[in-house]
């Protein structure tokens, strides 16, 4: 998939609108389909934007029904701090999130193993870019090390209970990135569940990465849907502020029919 970076500064409306209008008004068309991706530390948010937005009037979360007027948003708990786990020969990811305190192994807390270390172990993640307020005092970097000798372990473990069963030996890496792809896969499914799910073909639409962990997975994302473009808003990593700079303040009040 091929990156662009959208580099406008924001107007009025959200970032999703701004990189629709751009491409629109490029080619004289209607709106581009756009999805967004919005990739924290404990959960991905989607949500699909042609012109309008989309709002429903009821949704469940966790089990709990909310009946209010909001944007239509699925959520999934995959995110940089979601725990990686193998069990009963199955590599899972989340849902529970090693959370900000302790953290990923790397943050050198007494952490779990989460997708931020799988990514780390793979050199997605540059340590020498990242400021040193890591650790117990807050002043270390990241843990590459202690990353490394955690997936060895599990490596190891993972060998051990497939000894008896045919399957050739693991590397740390094949397995860090076996995490990876089942991340990758429960990000796609909200994705699908606002596109396909709904008669829109998803490669026709383009992908705005949002979050601090979105751009590590964005083109993954991109190709197993077909998508052929990414937009990575100079903003990304800081979308929750922006968002609040740019959204409309509305009132709206209910009252029974009856």
């Amino acid at each position: 998939a091929a990156a662009a970076a959208a580099a406008a500064e924001p107007a009025q409306g959200s970032s999703l609108e701004n990189a629709a209008a751009a491409h629109s008004s490029s080619n004289g068309t209607r709106p581009l389909q756009v999805i967004g991706f919005d990739m924290g530390g404990t959960s991905t948010d989607v949500s699909r934007f042609a012109g309008s937005y989309e709002h429903v009037f009821e949704s469940t979360t966790a089990g709990v029904t909310i009946q209010a007027p909001q944007l239509d948003i699925n959520t999934v708990a995959a995110g940089g701090g979601s725990r990686l786990f193998y069990r009963s020969g199955l590599f899972v990811v989340g849902p529970e999130s090693c959370r900000a305190h302790p953290g990923p192994v790397c943050y050198k807390k007494g952490g779990w193993l989460a997708i931020t270390d799988a990514n780390l172990a793979l050199g997605r993640i540059l340590p020498e870019l990242f400021p040193k307020i890591f650790g117990p005092n807050e002043d270390e970097p990241l843990d590459a090390a202690g990353t490394a000798a955690a997936f060895a372990e599990l490596t190891g473990s993972i060998n051990a209970a497939e000894a008896g069963t045919g399957k050739p030996a693991k590397s740390a890496d094949e397995v860090a990135m076996g995490f990876v792809r089942v991340a990758n896969e429960t990000m796609c499914r909200p994705i699908r569940a606002l596109t396909q799910m709904k008669g829109y073909d998803a490669a026709a639409h383009v992908l705005a990465c949002f979050g601090g962990a979105g751009g590590q997975h964005a083109c993954a994302i991109a190709t197993a849907l077909g998508m052929k473009t990414i937009f990575v808003h100079r903003y990304s990593g800081v979308l929750s502020a922006v968002g609040i700079h740019l959204a409309d303040i509305v009132q709206e009040a209910q009252q029974p029919a009856a």
